[in-house]
């Protein structure tokens, strides 16, 4: 394979270079001028830069020779514009899928997200209709939502396989939103553990979603979706407990009831506040994610690709603390 790569200097995209470069294959990552691409170039990456808004023939003329594409760049963090989230997310997705089709390539995954789901009860699997209800400020929801919608439009007009890969919440190294939000917290004086802390929380390590990406680019089954929402049991205490090693914290826990963590939750809502780097999120929807149970199963995943995730939580989570402490 020869896989052009969007997305290659966040956090999924840098670890899936990783893991395509460790199984001998070609990347060529795209980036955006002044980024920081010495991982990607440590890797051995064939880099070329442009951006997901340029004009369709551009982005064919830099996918020239690859066989494999990995849609995976996104605007995820809070505070930006509608017109700013689309022209990436969505615009960017159709420019990025066109230009493949112009390219020549044979295969395309389009890396979405749980999101798309929007607020839903009980299990959720890629069988779920995608029609839960999404907070007004959720840009991201909207947007990945929207194009999902592009990808399948591409594949089915233009002729090109296309898997859809839906993570949940992603942490590893070069991680500057979720694990960087949660160690805010362990560096207080004394952490707040939500509700019992044995529930089991929808985070998953990008090595892991990597592993994932690398089976679906193998298979390249066009029409599929896979969520990866669920790669080994991380309970929210673990989490806190493991990643505070890595950190070089030992954080004092006071538990709080879940009652109090939802009521409070909503009255800061009703007051605008949020929490800095999770802006589109509402505080309720952060409770939420942090005293409920994953209900992510990734089973499609494991029973058609024998996904095997290779890394543990506890590993995973002390090297991302090494990361931060390092580079935060």
């Amino acid at each position: 394979m020869r896989v052009f790569l969007t997305g290659g200097t966040g956090l999924l995209g840098s670890h899936l270079a990783d893991e395509l470069r460790s199984c001998g294959q070609d990347v060529v990552a795209l980036n955006r001028p002044g980024s920081d691409v010495a991982f990607l170039k440590a890797q051995g990456c064939t880099l070329v830069e442009g951006d997901v808004r340029d004009d369709i023939e551009s982005l064919a003329k830099l996918m020239a020779g690859c066989t494999h594409l990995v849609h995976s760049a996104a605007i995820v963090y809070g505070g930006s514009s509608w017109p700013k989230v689309r022209a990436v997310n969505v615009d960017g997705t159709r420019n990025v899928l066109m230009a493949a089709v112009k390219a020549g390539i044979n295969f395309a995954v389009h890396v979405s997200s749980v999101v798309v789901y929007g607020i839903v009860d009980g299990t959720v699997t890629e069988d779920t209709p995608l029609d839960g209800r999404i907070h007004d400020g959720d840009l991201y929801a909207r947007s990945k939502r929207q194009a999902e919608v592009i990808a399948r439009e591409v594949e089915e007009e233009h002729g090109l396989p296309v898997s859809v890969v839906r993570p949940c919440g992603v942490y590893g190294e070069r991680d500057r939103l979720t694990a960087l939000t949660v160690a805010k917290f362990l560096r207080l004086p004394i952490v707040p553990l939500l509700g019992s802390g044995r529930n089991s929380i929808p985070v998953v390590y990008s090595g892991n979603v990597a592993h994932a990406l690398r089976l679906v680019l193998e298979a390249a089954r066009g029409g599929t979706t896979y969520d990866v929402g669920f790669d080994l049991p991380l309970s929210q205490r673990a989490m806190l407990e493991d990643l505070a090693v890595g950190l070089g914290k030992r954080p004092i826990f006071l538990a709080m009831p879940a009652s109090l963590i939802r009521g409070g939750a909503r009255v800061l809502d009703r007051l605008g506040a949020f929490i800095p780097g999770v802006k589109h999120l509402s505080i309720s929807r952060v409770a939420e994610f942090a005293l409920g149970e994953n209900p992510y199963i990734s089973r499609r995943l494991r029973e058609e690709l024998g996904w095997d995730p290779p890394y543990h939580h506890k590993d995973a989570l002390i090297r991302t603390g090494l990361w931060l402490t390092e580079h935060t």
